[in-house]
């Protein structure tokens, strides 16, 4: 009877809290320890040694604009830290006195309220995926395309508007100390798991928790690394909702539509929402512009992909009569012998080379541009200048021909950058928003050349660039079509960009 008596008691006392007055915030702060401060030199030191060790290894995982933009996004989401972290303890201690059920400061209840708190997170993280507006608060930390410690500094300015998802933690009871405490120790944990540097651990930890192997595959764009592996700490909430997926293959890290600046801290971090902001004003009544405000990001692409036809149906429709009317004066004027001379792309044959990627055609010109590996004198591929392009003059018998140095430099060179493990990342001097990818198949060791599109790795096979107007060398682009195949299923795949 003493015992239960003592137990009850014990219990009541442990829930028995006094309200926290709302004068004490700043003592209250001041006697939370800073483990975030406390760490910073060991973060700074870890940081260093792998980008040193990167830097004179073969595996090349820092990019300087790249790391400038990750260290800039640091510095500020310390100070916006700084500045939010008086309302955010003082909200804390305004929902633990409200509540009946406060707990008395116990180091003890730490381990509960961590665990708790690593919940809400794994549901944070999780919806920051599939709703935009949330999305928009965690796309900055997916942007960098290198996988090294300074990703775990790119995190959203504006990623306090995610704090409703740890109401339930304040509304457990935790005293605000310890809440606060548990918040950092998640934070802390969240830095070493973004690496290169350590492979995959014992199986057991693998298994349940968080491991840079683990993180590897949340940040990686291929279709079967989507939206897989949320916990942070703890890899069981995965396990338990079917989020978990371990890595089998090189992660290709990066967002499916890059980021036009790579070191910009404003627009790395509010692009999204200039994006949204853009889809609304364009929007079709009330119901689109809250799909494109909370719908998940990937329905959003695809919704947006398939308005693109329909805009390109219309204005087709309404120029259709003018268009007749030009060919028909075009082939009066010209007769029929230049309109014999004259050779569509689409009547081009399809180049044959063991060692073609793909290849670019365009309108009005008769020829190909072809793109293939290109050879050091001893065989193997060069590793700086790994994809080389030629012309096919098809007017002159099929005749090969170097790209002039202007040809290179702004219409059909491309730009080559090694991203290690036998992947280069290919950028067209026509359009470098889009990167490619080449990449050597570990099964049969050969080279091909991949874009990516919601995840999925996209074989590309031929580009076709539609030119309306400008000059030779420096063409108007009104669209490019790019001609892939799926990689998993074999389906054929048309992606389309309008620049006109």
């Amino acid at each position: 009877m003493s015992t239960t008596q003592t137990f009850w008691q014990s219990l009541s006392e442990l829930f028995g809290a006094a309200p926290i007055a709302l004068t004490d915030v700043y003592q209250l702060q001041h006697s939370t320890p800073n483990l975030v401060a406390y760490t910073l030199p060991f973060v700074f030191v870890f940081t260093l040694l792998e980008f040193v060790l990167a830097r004179f290894s073969e595996h090349h995982t820092y990019e300087q604009q790249e790391t400038k933009g990750s260290l800039l996004i640091g510095l500020g989401n310390l100070a916006v830290n700084l500045l939010l972290k008086t309302v955010l303890v003082s909200g804390a201690i305004w929902v633990y006195n409200l509540l009946p059920w406060r707990m008395q400061f116990n180091w003890y209840t730490l381990i509960p309220c961590f665990v708790i708190y690593d919940f809400c997170s794994y549901w944070s993280h999780r919806i920051s995926h599939y709703c935009r507006f949330f999305w928009a608060t965690h796309v900055v930390h997916h942007s960098a395309e290198h996988y090294n410690l300074t990703v775990a500094f790119r995190q959203s300015w504006v990623q306090h508007f995610k704090t409703v998802f740890f109401i339930p933690v304040a509304l457990m009871g935790f005293h605000p100390i310890i809440v606060l405490v548990a918040s950092q120790l998640s934070t802390l944990y969240q830095f070493w798991v973004h690496t290169e540097a350590i492979g995959k651990l014992h199986p057991f930890i693998e298994k349940h928790f968080g491991t840079p192997s683990n993180h590897r595959v949340h940040h990686g764009s291929q279709e079967k690394y989507l939206d897989k592996n949320f916990g942070a700490t703890f890899m069981i909430w995965d396990h338990l909702f079917g989020s978990f997926q371990y890595e089998e293959e090189q992660p290709v890290y990066g967002i499916t539509t890059p980021v036009e600046s790579k070191t910009n801290p404003f627009i790395l971090n509010f692009h999204e929402y200039r994006d949204m902001l853009r889809d609304i004003r364009h929007s079709d009544g009330i119901g689109e512009m809250l799909f494109f405000i909370f719908a998940s990001p990937a329905k959003i692409y695809r919704h947006k992909l398939a308005r693109v036809p329909k805009l390109v149906s219309s204005a087709q429709k309404t120029s259709n009569w003018l268009f007749k009317i030009a060919l028909i004066m075009a082939l009066l004027a010209l007769g029929q012998v230049l309109f014999a001379q004259e050779k569509k792309p689409a009547d081009l044959p399809t180049p044959k080379s063991k060692d073609l990627l793909f290849f670019l055609q365009r309108t009005p010109d008769a020829n190909t541009v072809i793109y293939e590996l290109n050879y050091k004198n001893d065989g193997t591929v060069n590793q700086e200048n790994p994809v080389k392009g030629s012309w096919i003059r098809y007017e002159e018998q099929g005749r090969y021909q170097n790209l002039s140095g202007i040809e290179e430099k702004f219409a059909y060179g491309v730009k080559c950058r090694a991203l290690g493990n036998n992947q280069f990342e290919i950028r067209l001097a026509a359009y470098k928003k889009m990167p490619l990818y080449l990449i050597k198949s570990e099964s049969d060791q050969q080279y091909r050349m991949y874009i990516k599109d919601e995840g999925k790795n996209l074989l590309l096979k031929r580009v076709f660039v539609k030119v309306n107007g400008g000059s030779f060398w420096f063409p108007k682009v009104q669209y490019i079509d790019l001609f892939t195949v799926n990689s998993e299923s074999g389906a054929e795949v048309l992606k389309r960009i309008n620049l006109g």
